[in-house]
Order: C-alpha cells, then structure tokens, then sequence
C-alpha cells in the first residue's frame, strides 16, 4: 500500500495527496505548460501531440481512452483534438493530432511559483510517484529519437517551455535514476533565435524496461527499433499502475 504526501496542487483533482495519477498529470501540465481561461476560470492542460503520421487513428484513440480511464479518477476532462477547437478551450495550440486533459484551476495561476512545492513533495515521495510523474511528462510530449533503419534508440527527447521547468524536470529525473542531457535555450542557440531547451534521456532500455509508456503509437516505434536490433521485442502490460501502461524488454528474465 502505497503511501502519498499531502499536496495542493491548485487545480481540483478531488484529493488532497499527491497520486499517482495526479503525479501523472502534472508531469504533462508541467511539460507544456499550457493554460486557458473559459468562462472567467483557469484550466491547466496536460496535451498528449503526435506529428501527423506518427500514431495512427487507431493508436491514437487507443492512448485517448487508457489517459481517459486515468483522468476519471481525478475529475480530468480529456477531450480529442477536433472536440477542442473552436470552442472556449481552444488555446490555439491544439493543431496537431492528439488530445488534452483539462483541470480547472482552484489557485494555480503560474508553475514557476509552484516548483519548490512540488519539487519537495516529489523528492518526499515514493518510487511509484516519480515514476508516475515522469511517465507523464514524456508519455505526451516527448520525442523518441530513433531510426529503425540504423537499429538505434539515441534518447527521448522533451522540449521544455522555459529553463526553469527543464531543470525542475531533469532534476526529478535524475533523483528518480535516469541518465539526463539537459541542454539550455542559450546553450542551444543556431544563429537566430534559441531553441526551446532540451531534455534528453540517455539511458533509454532502462527507461523502457522500468518506466514505460502509455501511448501505443511511441511503443510500436521503439518495439520495431528492438526487433530490427535484437530480433525480439517483448511486451509487458501493467494496467494495475496505470491503464495503457507497458514496458519492452528484448530478453527473457
């Protein structure tokens, strides 16, 4: 039985501790960073964004329904792209294939503030916690960088909103046990204008065998890379942590 810090994360979730699956979320709310006001009330939202031909329809909808599942247990309201747009909740960044999960604000107005907090309460948590929060930050956002072709999975990538958030992130990361590249804005300037920066996990097969992910679409792309490499790619559910989630291994335990 696990056991939760005490934690008001200033959107209503329907409790007062730091869950999993309001870890979950706020790993994708603090990945994006992304807010609307409707109505004259604030709403945080945790998208899940796909390049047009990466997830198929099906995979995509499949991915809806396993975060769905999730954001029920914490009063989220998940809506597809199409559903999003034109109407109050439309932020004008829901262009690219995907879906949103919304919580209504009950006082979180601005993230930075909240690091610190959230920081402690993470850093005071269990294993389990972490691991939510992070599977959240990359299971909508973040970018496997890998190539069948040349049999390689060089890291998962996740372009931050701002550096406060990215070494808010690579912090809880490498307390968790994950090998990080963290790369700043200006670190990362090309002539022009600075990228976003750029958090990088390196250590991937850990990551895949111990973390996981939800969405179908990042799990078929990294099973075909371990098929072309290893010959194998083997599945392993675990609904009982969160729906959808599954971790690839290549060899037998």
């Amino acid at each position: 039985m696990l056991t939760y810090q005490v934690y008001d994360a200033g959107i209503n979730t329907g409790t007062s501790y730091l869950t999993k699956e309001v870890a979950y979320f706020l790993g994708g709310i603090y990945a994006a960073d992304e807010k609307v006001i409707s109505n004259g009330k604030t709403y945080w939202a945790a998208p899940v964004r796909y390049n047009p031909t990466f997830s198929a329809q099906s995979e995509t909808a499949g991915h809806f329904d396993f975060v769905t599942a999730i954001s029920a247990r914490v009063k989220g309201y998940t809506v597809m792209k199409d559903n999003i747009k034109g109407t109050p909740l439309d932020s004008g960044k829901n262009r690219l294939p995907g879906f949103s999960t919304f919580f209504e604000s009950t006082g979180l107005e601005d993230l930075l503030p909240e690091i610190p907090g959230l920081k402690n309460a993470l850093f005071l948590s269990e294993l389990e916690v972490k691991k939510a929060f992070i599977i959240g930050v990359i299971d909508g956002r973040g970018t496997p960088d890998a190539s069948v072709d040349k049999q390689v999975i060089r890291y998962l990538s996740l372009d931050c909103p701002n550096n406060d958030i990215g070494r808010f992130l690579s912090d809880v990361m490498a307390d968790y046990g994950l090998d990080i590249n963290y790369n700043t804005a200006r670190d990362r300037l090309e002539g022009g204008n600075p990228r976003k920066p750029q958090l990088r996990i390196k250590n991937v097969e850990y990551y895949l065998e111990n973390t996981g992910y939800i969405s179908p679409a990042k799990l078929r792309k990294l099973a075909d890379v371990y098929r072309a490499k290893y010959g194998r790619a083997i599945m392993i559910r675990d609904d009982a942590f969160l729906p959808g989630l599954k971790y690839i291994v290549w060899k037998d335990e």
